[in-house]
C-alpha cells in the first residue's frame, strides 16, 4: 500500500527524527536536564532528557569525564558532550557503546508507559 506525501506527514508529525530535535531546546523551566520540560515536549525531547540524565548518574558513579568515556565507548567526546548538553540526540548504535563502556544500560526503556496515549474506549 503506497501512503501519499501528505499521509506520511500526518502519520510522522510530532514524532521528530533523532537529528531533527534539541531535546533542551524544549525545556520550560530549571536547569538541564533536571528541569521541566514543556508540556507539549515532543518524544525525542523527553528521550533526549533522560539519556542525559541516566548518562551523567554512570558517569559519575564511574568517576568518568567526557573524553575517557568516548574513547572507550569509541565514540568522539563532542557526541557524548552533546548528549550530556542536550544538543542532540544519539545513534541508537552510539547508545549501546555508551552502554558497553558503562557496563549499564542507559536508555529509559519506561518512557514508553509514561508518554504512551491513554487507551480509547
Amino acid at each position: 500500500m503506497r501512503r501519499s506525501r501528505h499521509q506520511a506527514m500526518t502519520v510522522t508529525a510530532g514524532w521528530d527524527m533523532a537529528r531533527e530535535v534539541i531535546p533542551r531546546d524544549h525545556l520550560a523551566q530549571g536547569v538541564w536536564p533536571s528541569g521541566d520540560l514543556a508540556a507539549d515536549a515532543p518524544p525525542g525531547a523527553h528521550l533526549g532528557q533522560a539519556l542525559a540524565k541516566n548518562l551523567a548518574t554512570a558517569m559519575a558513579e564511574r568517576g568518568l569525564g567526557v573524553r575517557e568515556l568516548a574513547r572507550r565507548a569509541q565514540a568522539t567526546h563532542p557526541t557524548v558532550k552533546a548528549v550530556l548538553d542536550g544538543t542532540r540526540l544519539p545513534a541508537s548504535h552510539t547508545v549501546l557503546l555508551l552502554e558497553l563502556a558503562l557496563d549499564q544500560p542507559i536508555y529509559p526503556s519506561e518512557l514508553f508507559e509514561q508518554l504512551r496515549p491513554a487507551p480509547r474506549g
